[in-house]
């Protein structure tokens, strides 16, 4: 399979310039695996269950992302769900939970309980998505096998198809993390 510099993208799909994000209304009229997962970052299991997790949690704690994963302790491209601020944020920091302090012009501190509240109420233990993420053990172990057969064989949209699958939107971010981690751990 020929690659691209990234290492593990086929090479009919070039990573995006260095700097360059994409916007979650990107991601659905153009997706591509930067989209999901950083360039930088190949789509193994592993990476894949650690993505997973982090877009449960920082969905959970009230922000978006706006790019793929690029890893715990690498600057993430995200949205502020409280307010609509767009910056840049280490996921080691958001995975701690609800900080003090978010970001400069956020909603006051006392407001945002309440805000959270209501993001909260909008996750889901079920997907409701038109185009269905894996939440059980064997489904999540199906895609991640398939991705696996998409690299090998060097088939971008099969590789797109399964981290649209993994790692897409979706309001029960939280239980496919769980599916996923499961997956993985059939694998170890």
């Amino acid at each position: 399979m020929s690659t691209t510099q990234a290492g593990w993208l086929p090479a009919d799909i070039e990573p995006p310039e260095k700097g360059t994000t994409m916007t979650t209304n990107t991601r659905a009229a153009e997706p591509g695996p930067s989209a999901y997962l950083a360039a930088s970052l190949a789509p193994t299991p592993r990476n894949i269950a650690s993505a997973a997790e982090a877009i449960a949690k920082i969905t959970a704690t009230g922000w978006e992302p706006l790019s793929g994963y690029p890893g715990s302790d690498v600057l993430w491209r995200v949205r502020c769900l409280l307010c609509g601020w767009e910056g840049d944020r280490f996921f080691s920091h958001l995975r701690r939970g609800r900080p003090v302090f978010r970001h400069p012009g956020c909603l006051p501190a006392d407001q945002r309980a309440e805000k959270l509240a209501e993001i909260t109420q909008r996750l889901k233990p079920s997907c409701t998505c038109v185009f269905a993420h894996p939440l059980t053990r064997e489904d999540a172990r199906q895609v991640l096998d398939a991705l696996a057969e998409a690299r090998r064989l060097g088939d971008g949209p099969g590789l797109l198809i399964c981290l649209a699958r993994l790692l897409g939107p979706c309001p029960a971010a939280a239980a496919r993390s769980q599916a996923v981690q499961a997956a993985q751990t059939l694998e170890s």
